[in-house]
């Protein structure tokens, strides 16, 4: 019994040397983890393995370091061969854009802490949008005082500051046409920000006014 095995394992080494001459190997950059579309790519996300050289793709990364601190721009599987095409160097990284979906458009809502429930907002909130007419002549009875409301359910990409820490207002994404009628508000009024509660969001609900990308 230990006879035959200790020939398997002769017998394996030798194929495994005489194998090695003829299947040529190189090195590649593959995941180590599952990795979201826009994540920056850290030392643990990539490792390099061998792979037979005629099942590699010509476009593949050979060296890791050249990944670290790159974006990626698909999902990538664990084990899965990073591509040229995968990545986004971090030089030419957009900011806030890889945030926005391809259907929406990000605006700056302007307002001071008064209007924007005294500047206690964060990214990932999510406001109504409402509208009042500058000047005390537009109001009527009857007519909630002329507010209107914009926008429901505006989800906050960022908080505005200025240098000093003032707040200055938020950037919100949403369709092209509702972009159109904001500026047409804000050209014309103030928009107030009202915060919608969490509740109310975060149970995977559609929102007619919104799409966002899972994350």
């Amino acid at each position: 019994m230990l006879l035959a095995l200790l020939l398997g394992v002769s017998v394996f080494a030798i194929s495994y040397r005489l194998l090695s001459v003829y299947v040529k190997t190189e090195k590649v950059v593959v995941a180590s983890r599952y990795l979201e579309p826009y994540q920056k790519i850290t030392v643990s996300d990539v490792k390099v393995v061998e792979l037979p050289q005629k099942g590699i793709h010509p476009d593949s990364i050979r060296n890791a370091e050249d990944l670290i601190g790159s974006y990626t721009i698909c999902p990538l599987l664990a084990g899965q061969i990073v591509l040229a095409g995968h990545v986004m160097s971090s030089h030419n990284h957009p900011g806030i854009s890889l945030e926005i979906p391809v259907e929406q458009r990000a605006i700056f809502i302007p307002a001071d802490a008064s209007r924007a429930v005294g500047g206690l907002v964060n990214p990932g909130d999510r406001v109504d949008l409402i509208w009042s007419q500058r000047g005390t002549g537009f109001y009527q009875p009857g007519d909630y005082y002329g507010a209107v409301t914009v926008m429901d359910q505006a989800r906050i990409v960022r908080v505005v500051h200025d240098n000093s820490g003032e707040f200055k207002g938020v950037v919100i994404a949403a369709p092209p046409e509702t972009c159109e009628e904001i500026t047409h508000y804000l050209e014309t009024g103030s928009i107030y920000l009202a915060l919608v509660p969490w509740g109310m969001t975060g149970n995977g609900m559609h929102f007619d006014s919104e799409v966002w990308p899972g994350k």
